[in-house]
């Protein structure tokens, strides 16, 4: 994509958001960083946080200080082209400790390098962190590509648009499935704590693994009374697993606003 294309993108965000939505954060990796990018954020009034693999920006060395095991620093700086100067920030860590995120080394220092460019007013560890869980959407996006998005059926644009959107569709049913069954876990567990972090195991499992825990179930269909009927084997341990689930969604529905 230009940096006319990326901006373009950037502006059609507000438009497929919900209107209740007042804060944006924008998180890109280097392929998006560019004064188009960042012009495109300020005149929406976007956060944003973009890695950078372009230009090196003179952090002091008296501004380095410590935040666990790394280094953090700051500093504005306008690259070639740019209409105004930027905040930088960055983390640096020996080069023994070198992963495939970092930037290349400099050569005058012992050091490897991550740097982003931010309007955040965070403490440099904070945009870092802040930045991070991006890398937690890759996951998601092979997870889709595994569950049908790679098939691409025909070489007709509309009928793959139309094919993505109930594949996606299906997929994002499936992971609100998955969130359900969570919470109807912790609230089995009596552990129902909006604000803990420990997450139930079929939060994390894969689509695959939530089918076999959820719905790949022995089972015997039968039609009597004018009404299908579904038994589950007393053996079959999952069973009472998902039929403590299927009561749940049934009182969930009954509510007035099943989704609170």
């Amino acid at each position: 994509m230009t940096e006319e294309e990326i901006a373009g993108w950037i502006g059609q965000f507000r438009d497929l958001l919900p209107s209740c939505v007042v804060k944006v954060l924008v998180r890109g990796d280097s392929e998006l960083m560019a004064w188009r990018s960042v012009k495109a954020c300020y005149m929406r009034d976007y956060d944003f946080i973009f890695a950078n693999r372009r230009c090196a920006p003179p952090f002091p060395k008296p501004g380095w200080y410590q935040h666990g095991p790394y280094e953090y620093n700051e500093c504005l700086y306008q690259p070639q082209g740019w209409e105004m100067p930027c905040r930088f920030v960055a983390l640096r860590m020996p080069k023994e400790e070198k992963d495939d995120r970092l930037l290349p080394e400099f050569e005058d220092e012992g050091y490897v390098y991550r740097v982003f460019v931010t309007n955040l007013t965070l403490k440099p560890h904070n945009v870092v962190a802040a930045y991070d869980p991006r890398a937690s959407v890759e996951s998601l996006i092979g997870e889709a590509q595994r569950e049908g998005i790679q098939a691409i059926p025909s070489r007709t644009f509309e009928a793959n648009h139309a094919y993505f959107q109930i594949v996606m569709l299906a997929y994002n049913l499936w992971r609100w499935m998955k969130l359900v069954a969570g919470h109807q876990q912790q609230q089995s567990a009596g552990a129902c704590d909006p604000k803990s972090s420990e997450r139930p195991p079929i939060v994390d499992a894969t689509i695959r693994l939530a089918r076999l825990k959820m719905l790949y179930l022995a089972a015997k269909i039968v039609f009597h009374g004018n009404r299908d009927k579904l038994y589950y084997s007393i053996h079959e341990a999952r069973a009472f697993g998902l039929i403590a689930f299927l009561t749940y969604l049934d009182r969930r529905r009954a509510r007035r606003r099943p989704w609170h």
